[in-house]
């Protein structure tokens, strides 16, 4: 990898990276580091890569401004997210700088401040960050769920155990089906601390009680967590 390259675009930079691999077509990444990343093969001259940026040009731009607009929202990451040592990524409400090694034998896990990927290559690294987060939330939520139940059973409210399903929502942080007995809740908490993950199934579990945003309902949700309305100010933001 090169060092990073600046290319002037009308009235605006755009600073790129460039990779030779043994890739048919030029390939773009664009990152919220403001960067765009460049794979292509050694024939391509930089010459052709920089007419090929200033084509795109008004694309990368689109990008990089919902980037900047987005720039203090977490996101989950993808598997085909492109990643490199020392991006920053969160994990319950926690900053943690990546770390990713080359290793037959593939892994997540966190060291410290790390969170450290063993990968193949890192192409798969990605692949395997999304692994490790559904996995985690998955383990986390099950418990919450579990605990969230006993704690609504210790106050004398009869409710059921909720059945669990997990996925990423963008206008929600979770929803109740009362009559299948079911909480969904949003992927996304996984970036948030777990007192925020705990707030969700609390609410979640209390419109079993009362099934709607009533004085009545929030009393319920006052009584499991006096301190819900600190979760709600950083779900909020």
């Amino acid at each position: 990898m090169t060092d990073i390259r600046t290319l002037v675009c009308g009235n605006r930079e755009i600073k790129w990276v460039l990779t030779r691999k043994k890739v048919k077509n030029i390939n773009l990444r664009i990152k919220p580091d403001g960067i765009v990343y460049i794979s292509a093969n050694t024939r391509v001259t930089i010459k052709y890569i920089e007419n090929f940026i200033r084509e795109k040009s008004d694309f990368i731009f689109s990008v990089l401004d919902r980037f900047s607009e987005r720039e203090k929202e977490p996101v989950l990451p993808k598997k085909d997210t492109f990643f490199q040592n020392g991006d920053t990524l969160r994990y319950f409400g926690e900053n943690y700088t990546l770390n990713i090694e080359i290793s037959s034998k593939e892994s997540v896990f966190l060291s410290g401040r790390e969170m450290v990927v063993r990968a193949k290559s890192e192409e798969h690294t990605g692949k395997l960050l999304e692994k490790f987060y559904t996995e985690e939330t998955r383990k986390l939520f099950e418990s919450l769920n579990s605990r969230t139940y006993e704690m609504f059973l210790a106050k004398g409210y009869n409710v059921p155990k909720a059945a669990l399903q997990i996925r990423e929502m963008r206008s929600r942080w979770g929803s109740c089906h009362i009559s299948d007995g079911k909480i969904v809740m949003n992927s996304r908490l996984a970036l948030y601390p777990e007192m925020c993950a705990s707030y969700v199934f609390i609410h979640e579990y209390a419109h079993f009680i009362v099934p709607n945003h009533s004085k009545a309902f929030y009393s319920v949700v006052y009584r499991l967590m006096p301190d819900y309305k600190i979760c709600v100010s950083i779900l909020k933001n």
